[in-house]
């Protein structure tokens, strides 16, 4: 990656911040080459400035993709497990329900006509060759653009060897553009072109390196630097005039870069690549001060950092900063070197854990929605801090590593990367075997996790043992958690009385120990075992208890929004439409409140039951589309249509009913697949506002409203589009599936395995697994024996 792009928003493209040169016949043929494959790989060495070229030809392709693009930054990323965790991030999409996180993004994009971009591949070759293959295979509408430093090495894939630019040419431009930024007045002319040529010759036209270099030119007239590296790269290659290899070329000049750093700058460049993605100046004070770099000095050598080009400064408004993959990688060798290397990896841990600590306790806080989006931007560096905690065997750090992923827990929920959460946890607790409040606490997050994710039979072990070790050690707090989770497995189980036992055991015991996030969130859960009965009052005397245990926390919004929406429900369920008004505007008020924090599972159950209001009130071209903006976020985060539970699913049924019958199909259709083009801040929007229809053209154009346009304050982003899903999950049948997927099912119903489907199709059995992990998606099957009852 190189210097001249920021991020601007998830799967959105970077928004470019400095001119691009030249590059006019790459941009002709890599073009091309979208004509004659599905993956093409930009290949050549750091600092070529494959990033950059990536981008532009992207945004040249974008009108040959319907579906737009989607770019997917990998250089933090470190654990290949997490690659597809990653790209569904980037497509908008979570991990809630069963889905796994590979047939998740197979389910996604098989429809789909768009442009993937895997940005910085060479790390985890190995995993995105997989992804690659797996999607030119089973997603046949999307192409792949990778950049590596080396090919992916995958059947189909078109290599495109990205070279230095010309030295006599768009180097010499490049090199123009940049001081003109540096040295104000700066232009090329006949009198200074040679000096200039001659830079670039000496730096082999390596983007990067004349980046590094032009940034001198504050401190050196022209011709000193010119000198300066001819005498350095002589003294390099021991005098020989001839070119230096691109490969030391780039090297050479970071070498330089770094000799004219401070001593100071130096240690402070070493020690900011334990960040793997972006940081602040607090963070960077509190992570990297110490020993011969006082904390109070870090912010003054950043800044240095920042004007010597080393440190890329990514948002003007909050000042956030990162460094370069190149640059990182350079100082993460430097940092080796020192010896200094762990005591920085345990700050990096330390400073995290306390983000952690202060999001978890207390929960519900006026800082609630900001600790959130923190925690969510800064995930690649708690992956980081989780590695370097649970990966030990220091009994001390490993039981920080086991807290940390418990105080997760809010992540891992309300982003839907639940998979992700139970892995953690389950590699924590795997490493810290006895008795201990740390391992009572994961044991029961790890219980709602998988409580949520269906896996009810895996749950209630854990939740036992969690009460069990509770008591013996007399961990009274723990006691009272894994009763209240213990209560949430039965609840979905559908144990209503058992659980509505538990969580009034729960409440009691939190009210004993004073813990208000504990009594709230038992609260609203329980509110929904009541609101499904449409037990109004019930629902009200429990959200209410909630309600009041929120009271000086006026800023929260999660918790809130849950009692909020789960009374919306009882009112719902009781058919009492005397109350209408009511329920209506605690929908509304509840989906706001659910996009304050990104709460995307509770906003579908929102928009559901807005819908179903709209269909009753004979609203239906509104009740059409809020069931399709509904249903596209269920479709997004793969969770259990309505968490499987019979009423909700008979509601959802009568609504499409009644909508499509009073609309006629065609315009249902069209309405339905309007709502679910929106993204999320859209459809709130228009649902807040009580529109009925939807403006713009038919069939998925929509356009975005004033509301949500004036609230994002940045330019529109060229993101995935919003699936547009049948009328219910799950309800796929046979006749859904492509004639290659209809092979396997009926080669499934022989009774053949994977790997007699694989040898009998000459197809490798991991596309056979594929394809049977797309079959099973599709039609809301959960195991293979079920595809033998398919007609």
């Amino acid at each position: 990656m190189v210097l001249g792009h920021v991020r601007e928003q998830t799967g959105g493209l970077p928004l470019e911040v400095t001119g691009f040169i030249g590059r006019e016949r790459e941009l002709r043929e890599i073009g091309a080459l979208f004509d004659k494959g599905r993956l093409v790989s930009l290949v050549g060495p750091g600092g070529v400035g494959k990033t950059r070229l990536a981008l532009r030809t992207t945004r040249a392709a974008l009108p040959r993709f319907p579906d737009r693009a989607c770019f997917v930054e990998l250089s933090s990323l470190r654990d290949p497990v997490l690659l597809p965790h990653t790209v569904a991030a980037a497509l908008g999409l979570t991990e809630q329900g069963e889905r796994d996180p590979v047939g998740l993004l197979v389910g996604y994009l098989a429809p789909k006509r768009m442009l993937l971009v895997l940005d910085t591949c060479e790390h985890l070759l190995d995993a995105c060759a997989m992804l690659a293959d797996l999607l030119l295979r089973m997603a046949p509408g999307v192409t792949v653009l990778a950049t590596s430093r080396q090919p992916l090495d995958v059947p189909g894939e078109f290599v495109y060897s990205i070279t230095p630019l010309p030295t006599d040419r768009e180097a010499v431009q490049l090199f123009a553009e940049r001081a003109a930024a540096v040295v104000p007045g700066f232009a090329l002319t006949e009198a200074n072109r040679e000096d200039v040529t001659s830079v670039c010759r000496r730096l082999d036209g390596m983007p990067l390196a004349i980046e590094l270099a032009v940034v001198r030119l504050r401190v050196l007239p022209l011709s000193d630097l010119a000198a300066r590296l001819e005498h350095r790269f002589q003294a390099l290659t021991g005098g020989r005039r001839g070119a230096v290899p691109r490969h030391r070329t780039l090297r050479d000049v970071i070498d330089w870069s770094h000799d004219l750093c401070t001593p100071q700058e130096r240690v402070l460049w070493r020690r900011l690549t334990v960040f793997a993605g972006e940081f602040d100046a607090e963070a960077a004070e509190t992570v990297c001060g110490g020993g011969e770099l006082p904390a109070e000095e870090v912010l003054e050598q950043l800044i240095g950092l920042v004007d010597k080009s080393v440190v890329l400064r990514v948002e003007a408004d909050r000042a956030r900063y990162r460094l370069l993959d190149t640059l990182r990688e350079y100082g993460a060798e430097r940092m080796a070197a020192s010896g200094e290397g762990d005591a920085y990896r345990r700050a990096h841990f330390d400073y995290f854990a306390a983000l952690a600590e202060r999001a978890d306790r207390p929960f519900h806080s006026d800082r609630q929605a900001e600790h959130l989006t923190a925690i969510a931007r800064r995930l690649q560096d708690f992956r980081v801090a989780l590695e370097y905690g649970t990966g030990t065997d220091v009994p001390e750090l490993t039981l920080r590593g086991l807290d940390l992923a418990t105080r997760l827990w809010t992540h891992w929920i309300m982003t839907g990367r639940l998979r992700e959460g139970a892995r953690w946890l389950e590699h924590g607790l795997a490493k810290v075997a006895h008795d201990c409040p740390e391992r009572v606490e994961a044991l029961h997050r790890l219980t709602w996790i998988l409580t949520v994710l269906g896996r009810h039979d895996d749950a209630e072990p854990y939740i036992m043992e969690s009460l069990a070790m509770a008591e013996r050690i007399g961990d009274r707090r723990g006691a009272v958690y894994a009763i209240e989770f213990r209560g949430t497995l039965r609840l979905l189980s559908g144990r209503l009385d058992e659980a509505d036992r538990d969580f009034d055991a729960a409440r009691s015991g939190f009210r004993q120990l004073g813990d208000g996030d504990g009594l709230a969130i038992t609260c609203f859960i329980q509110t929904f075992g009541a609101a499904l009965v449409g037990d109004v009052a019930r629902a009200w005397e429990v959200s209410g208890e909630a309600l009041d245990a929120l009271e000086t926390a006026t800023g929260e919004c999660w918790t809130r929004s849950y009692c909020l929406l789960y009374r919306q429900l009882a009112l719902w369920m009781s058919h009492d439409e005397s109350r209408a008004e009511e329920r209506d505007r605690l929908g509304r008020e509840a989906l706001a409140l659910k996009l304050a924090v990104d709460d995307r599972l509770g906003a579908a159950i929102a928009m559901e039951l807005l819908a179903w209001s709209a269909a009753r009130s004979e609203r239906c071209e509104r009740a059409a589309w809020l069931l399709g903006a509904a249903e596209a976020v269920w479709v997004r985060i793969g969770g259990a249509w309505l968490f499987n539970v019979p009423a909700l699913i008979t509601e959802h049924d009568a609504a499409v009913a009644t909508a499509r019958t009073a609309l006629g199909s065609a315009a249902y259709v069209d309405h339905h697949a309007r709502g679910a083009a929106l993204d999320l801040a859209e459809a709130v929007a228009y649902a807040v506002e009580e529109r009925d229809v939807l403006p713009g053209p038919p069939a998925g154009t929509a356009v975005a409203p004033p509301m949500a346009a004036a609230a994002s304050g940045v330019p529109e982003a060229p993101v995935a589009a919003v699936p547009r899903g049948r009328d219910r999950a799950g309800t796929g049948r046979p006749g859904e599936l492509t004639n290659r997927e209809r092979q396997v099912a009926a080669l499934v119903a022989e009774g053949l395995t994977n790997k007699e489907i694989a040898e009998r199709l000459v197809v490798s059995k991991r596309t056979a697994d594929a394809h049977v992990e797309h079959i099973l998606n599709k039609l809301g099957l959960n195991s293979r024996r079920q595809i033998t009852g398919l007609e």
